[in-house]
């Protein structure tokens, strides 16, 4: 199999810094606490995909800071640009200088992702040229290029933080007529709204030990603010 490669994007937990809408229900300190525990979930999926993957980081004078709190046996790069769609294109063009063929930006948001879409947007790149995982409120949660298949037009223009991320971007990338496997929708935890179906849908069961549901359980003002 030819050689992939995941980047992961993070930005550094940094109190007032991270997830500003959950911040505005929950407060800045217990949104900082759950972003550090969706970077925790998320990066537990990957290491389990026993694929090799990279942490990029934002600010890039955090990662002395990351390598701190997560170790330092993580591959860690800067992350480089002005706007996030600078900063994954350039991320791609680390990865495939680091000589991958196949590579994926996964965001850090959806603490729940399925070992199994990681696994299934790994394949797909082996027969497609790029692959992209919807999130529900119309951006995405991972995009994934072959080297020789890279667009770097597919992160220029792109009302970022808005609902016509995901139709932008195909749009971009049709325009060049690749070809595109899409993979299962999947939810952002980006919002109260966001927190509250996540919370609802594990909160029954009593084996789901991510770091997320870990941290809010142990929470009783937060499951307050859930409806617990």
């Amino acid at each position: 199999m030819t050689q992939s490669g995941i980047f992961i994007v993070m930005k550094y937990p940094e109190i007032g810094k991270v997830k500003m809408r959950l911040a505005e229900s929950i407060g800045e300190e217990a949104a900082t606490g759950l972003y550090r525990a969706f970077i925790q979930d998320i990066l537990s999926t990957v290491q389990s995909l026993e694929i090799s993957y990279h942490i990029a980081v934002h600010p890039p004078e955090s990662q002395d800071e990351f390598a701190e709190w997560l170790g330092s046996a993580h591959q860690y790069f800067q992350q480089r640009g002005a706007d996030l769609g600078e900063r994954l294109k350039n991320g791609f063009r680390t990865m495939f200088e680091k000589d991958y063929q196949q590579v994926i930006a996964l965001a850090s948001d959806s603490p729940d992702l399925p070992i199994e879409i990681l696994r299934e947007a790994v394949i797909a790149l082996q027969t497609h040229e790029i692959v992209i995982g919807p999130a529900t409120d119309g951006g995405y949660y991972l995009i994934g290029f072959s080297r020789d298949c890279f667009i770097p037009e597919a992160f220029e223009g792109i009302s970022w933080s808005t609902a016509s991320v995901l139709e932008e971007t195909l749009t971009r990338i049709g325009s060049i007529n690749q070809q595109i496997h899409s993979l299962p929708e999947w939810a952002d935890v980006d919002t109260i709204g966001d927190l509250q179906k996540f919370f609802l849908k594990h909160k029954n069961n009593p084996s789901m030990n991510l770091h997320t549901m870990l941290y809010l359980r142990s929470n009783p003002s937060l499951q307050h603010i859930l409806g617990s």
